[in-house]
C-alpha cells in the first residue's frame, strides 16, 4: 500500500513539474506573440504617410492607427522570427513560430480588442498577464502573483542577489535562488569565502575573500583572512602568503623531473627535452628535438663496442689462428676501458660523426 502511495505522490511532482515548464513556455510565447505585433506598429507607423501636409496627416493617422488595412499589414509579420533583429530570449521553445500562432488564432478576438481600442496599454502586461493571465509581471509569481521575497521591504526581488522560482510565470515557489558568495532565504547574507563589504536594508554587498583564506575572512586581501589554505601560511603582519614547496627537496625527485611552484600548490615537470609517458616517467622528448640523439652517447657507444666485439670474436673462431686469438684480448682489454673510462663528452666531434652518434 505505502509503495502505491509512493508511485502516486512521486507522479504528481512529475506532473507539476512538467505543467511549471509548459506554462512558463506558453508565457514566453505569448511575449514572443507581443514582440513580433509591437514589431509590426512600429514598421506601419507612418507607413503610407511620407510627409507633405502635417495637419492632414495628423487627422488621417487617427483613423489609420486602429484601421484593418494596418491591422493586416501588422499581422503578416506576427509570430514570425524573421519580424525580430533578435530573438535570443525566446531560444529553448521548440516549435515557436507553431505555438505563437496557435495562440493567435486562439484569442484572435482579445488581440483584436488590443488593437482597437488597448493600445494606450502596454500590450504585454494587458494581454499575457491581465486577460490571458499566462504571465505575471515582473518580481511576482504564482498563480495569483504572489510578491517575491524582497518586494515587500521595497527591495528587489530576493533583495537583488538571486533569482525567484517562478518569476514572471504563473507557477513556482517564489524561492530564492541566490547568486555565487551569497545565502539565507533571502539572499541577505555572505556565503563561505566571502566577507561584507556594506550593508543596507535593501540588500548586502558581498566580496570574495583572498585566494588564500580558508573559510571565513574579515576584509579584502591576505591580511583579512582568518586561516590559510594548504599551501599557504599565515605570516604575521602579511596574512596568508604563498608556500614555495619546491625549496623543499622532496619535491619531485623522479628522473629528469623539475618543480614549479604554484599559487598554493606546485607541480613536477619534465627537464627541458623530455615529456612524460603513460606512467607519468619523464622520457626523452624525440619528436621535440629530432637533431637529438635517440638514446645518450654512452648508450650508443656501449652497444657499438660490444656489437664490435661480438663481431671480432666470430670471426677469430672461424678462422682458429693464434695471432687472432691475441689481437682479440688485446680489443676486449681496450673496450673494457672504454666502457669504464671515457666520459662520451670528452670523445671529439670528429669522432662522434665518424660512429654516426651526430
Amino acid at each position: 500500500m505505502s509503495r502505491i502511495l509512493l508511485l502516486v505522490a512521486v507522479s504528481i511532482v512529475m506532473s507539476s513539474q512538467k505543467e511549471v515548464v509548459i506554462k512558463n513556455e506558453k508565457c514566453r510565447t505569448c511575449n514572443f506573440l507581443v514582440s513580433t505585433f509591437d514589431e509590426g506598429l512600429k514598421k506601419t507607423a507612418r507607413h503610407h504617410f511620407a510627409g507633405g501636409d502635417t495637419a492632414w496627416e495628423e487627422k488621417n493617422l487617427g483613423k489609420y492607427k486602429t484601421s484593418e488595412t494596418r491591422l493586416i499589414e501588422v499581422l503578416e509579420g506576427v509570430c514570425k522570427k524573421s519580424s525580430l533583429p533578435n530573438i535570443d530570449k525566446f531560444t529553448g521553445i521548440s516549435e515557436l513560430e507553431f505555438k505563437c500562432a496557435s495562440q493567435l488564432e486562439k484569442h484572435e478576438e482579445t488581440i483584436e480588442e488590443y488593437y482597437y481600442n488597448q493600445q494606450q496599454n502596454n500590450m504585454s502586461i494587458w494581454l499575457c498577464v491581465e486577460e490571458l493571465k499566462l504571465c505575471c509581471p515582473g518580481g511576482h509569481f504564482g498563480k495569483n502573483c504572489e510578491e517575491c521575497p524582497g518586494l515587500k521591504e521595497g527591495a528587489d526581488a530576493c533583495f537583488g542577489k538571486g533569482a525567484c522560482h517562478g518569476d514572471g510565470s504563473r507557477d513556482g515557489s517564489g524561492k530564492c535562488k541566490c547568486e555565487a558568495g551569497y545565502t539565507g532565504n533571502l539572499c541577505r547574507h555572505c556565503d563561505n569565502e566571502y566577507f561584507e563589504e556594506s550593508k543596507t536594508e535593501k540588500g548586502v554587498v558581498c566580496k570574495q575573500c583572498h585566494e588564500g583564506c580558508l573559510g571565513i575572512c574579515s576584509s579584502e586581501g591576505s591580511k583579512g583572512c582568518s586561516k590559510c589554505k594548504n599551501g599557504w601560511a599565515m605570516i604575521e603582519g602579511e596574512g596568508c602568503q604563498d608556500v614555495n614547496e619546491c625549496s623543499n627537496q622532496s619535491a619531485c625527485t623522479k628522473d629528469h623531473e623539475v618543480c614549479v611552484n604554484t599559487i598554493g600548490s606546485y607541480q613536477c615537470d619534465c627537464e627541458e627535452g623530455y615529456k612524460k609517458d603513460d606512467e607519468g616517467k619523464c622520457q626523452l622528448d624525440v619528436e621535440a628535438h629530432p637533431d637529438r640523439p635517440f638514446m645518450p652517447i654512452a648508450q650508443q657507444l656501449k652497444i657499438i663496442s660490444f656489437s664490435s666485439l661480438i663481431i671480432i670474436i666470430t670471426f677469430v673462431v672461424w678462422h682458429g689462428s693464434p695471432v687472432l686469438y691475441v689481437l682479440t684480448g688485446i680489443a676486449i682489454v681496450a673496450l673494457i676501458l672504454v666502457d669504464l673510462y671515457v666520459n662520451p663528452d670528452t670523445i671529439p666531434d670528429e669522432a662522434k660523426r665518424f660512429l654516426g652518434l651526430y
